[in-house]
C-alpha cells in the first residue's frame, strides 16, 4: 500500500512539475517589432511594404508579427531606412532612427 501511495505522489509530481501554462507569444509563435524615432521629426513606417503608421519623435511603435523575416522601411522624404529583421519567438527586436 505505501509503495502504491508512493508512486501516485511520484507521478502526481511529475504532472504538476511538467505542465505550466504556455504565453501566448509560444503558441501563436510570435514576436514583436519595436521602431523607435529619434530623428527628430515625425517618420512614416512600413513593413513589408505595409503603412503600419507614423511615428512621432521620440516614441516608440510596436507591431506583433509571427516568426520570421519582415523588411522594414521609415520614410520621412528625401530619407528612406530600409532594414531587415528577423523575427523571433516571444522576443522583441528594435529599430532606431535618427540623425
Amino acid at each position: 500500500m505505501k509503495k502504491l501511495t508512493f508512486i501516485i505522489i511520484l507521478i502526481a509530481s511529475f504532472i504538476v512539475v511538467s505542465c505550466r501554462v504556455k504565453n501566448s507569444c509560444e503558441i501563436n509563435h510570435t514576436g514583436s517589432i519595436a521602431v523607435i524615432n529619434h530623428y527628430g521629426e515625425t517618420v512614416e513606417l512600413r513593413i513589408n511594404n505595409e503603412k503600419i503608421g507614423e511615428i512621432e519623435n521620440g516614441n516608440v511603435m510596436k507591431s506583433d508579427r509571427l516568426v520570421g523575416k519582415y523588411d522594414i522601411n521609415v520614410v520621412k522624404f528625401p530619407n528612406v531606412w530600409d532594414t531587415t529583421v528577423n523575427v523571433v519567438e516571444c522576443e522583441i527586436v528594435e529599430y532606431t532612427i535618427s540623425k
